[in-house]
């Protein structure tokens, strides 16, 4: 009976354990698969990394509030432009739903796409602790590069060449 016990709390410690594992939250971490975004588009559609399969993604994590955020759009309008074949520019906004992100967007002529995260937990997985915060994910989804601080226009073309010679 003792034997038996003994087996059955192992066996439920495992299945616990299996559990557990498999409720893990999901984290950046480079050189992994690139956490799933838990965000919308400004029309309320939700986004996933998949609509940009086969290129290059440069999540910008961005709020307008933010001087740096705001100082970075114009650099990265051109560069997504520049580089649209093989790169999408993916602005991130950390606001809250009442600010109106599409109004500061057409002021300031952004036309990459741009999706909210009002629920914070895209910026979670991606563990952003302030903006602006930008991250590269590869074709086949996997993150390749973490930034932190504003980049000038010199420093996102550096990166986005590079990814593009790496295909």
């Amino acid at each position: 009976m003792l034997a038996n016990a003994k087996k059955f709390g192992g066996i439920l410690l495992i299945g616990a354990a299996l559990l557990l594992n498999g409720c893990k939250e999901e984290k950046a971490e480079i050189g992994a698969a690139a956490p799933a975004l838990a965000a919308y588009d400004l029309q309320g559609n939700q986004v996933a990394l998949s609509q940009w399969q086969g290129k290059h993604v440069f999540l910008n994590f961005w709020a307008s509030n933010c001087g740096g955020c705001l100082a970075e759009m114009p650099a990265l309008e051109k560069l997504s432009k520049e580089f649209g074949d093989s790169i999408v520019v993916v602005g991130i906004n950390t606001d809250k739903d009442e600010m109106n992100i599409q109004a500061l967007l057409d002021e300031r002529q952004v036309s990459f796409p741009n999706v909210r995260d009002q629920l914070a937990i895209t910026q979670e997985r991606y563990q952003v602790i302030g903006t602006p915060t930008a991250y590269l994910i590869d074709p086949q989804g996997k993150l390749i590069g973490q930034y932190v601080g504003m980049l000038k226009e010199p420093d996102i073309k550096t990166i986005f060449e590079q990814s593009r010679q790496k295909g």
